[in-house]
């Protein structure tokens, strides 16, 4: 019987970007159609780590029409009462932090409360960079809370999300969803930006195939 391909996918994403979001249930069922066969690792891009961005009316139009965009390629719903805020600032670092947090916490439950995480703050609009945002998710994923939001605001975990930031620069990603395919130590690239699972899938297929022949 032949031996099985050590395969790796490389998921880089960011819980609060909206692409991300929208291919949600595509990674999904890539992860979980080679389950068997390869291991899933998430890695967290960044997207607007830092924030700062001025929240004015430019700056809403520009998301509400990219989140339609997102809502009507990928059938993900939105809400939209976020853009009617005052203020907000659209940083992304806590909720990337967050999920490097349960990484160590309860690895294999990272991947859900990423989703999770891409549940609250694009259908819930909730806000993730407070840590009481996490408090209903940790809960139902028992988790506990107290030693997540411990973690969550120690400057240890800001310094250790800044590793996922440099694989990122490392690797020359520049836009999310990006997943990368290790093939016995060697890894391609699969796709960057949304993409349906059967062409992910087929795609995967033909690399395999290539590595093998």
């Amino acid at each position: 019987m032949a031996t099985q391909l050590p395969l790796e996918i490389i998921y880089i994403g960011d819980p609060m970007c909206s692409w991300c979001y929208g291919f949600s249930p595509e990674i999904t069922q890539l992860k979980e159609y080679y389950a068997d066969q390869a291991k899933f690792t998430l890695i967290m891009g960044g997207l607007r780590a830092g924030g700062g961005d001025a929240w004015d009316d430019q700056m809403k139009s520009f998301l509400k029409d990219h989140w339609k965009h997102v809502e009507k390629a990928s059938g993900q719903p939105f809400s939209y009462q976020l853009l009617e805020k005052d203020h907000f600032d659209y940083d992304t670092e806590p909720a990337c932090r967050a999920v490097r947090v349960v990484r160590d916490m309860s690895p294999k439950q990272e991947f859900d409360f990423f989703k999770a995480v891409q549940k609250g703050f694009y259908v819930d609009n909730k806000d993730p960079k407070s840590a009481d945002f996490y408090k209903p998710i940790c809960e139902q994923m028992n988790i506990p809370f107290i030693v997540f939001r411990s973690k969550f605001l120690s400057p240890k975990y800001k310094e250790l999300l800044q590793l996922d930031f440099e694989v990122c620069k490392n690797w020359g990603v520049r836009g999310f969803p990006t997943v990368v395919l290790g093939i016995e130590g060697r890894y391609k690239m699969l796709v960057n930006g949304y993409a349906p699972f059967e062409d992910m899938k087929t795609k995967m297929q033909h690399l395999i195939a290539a590595t093998r022949n």
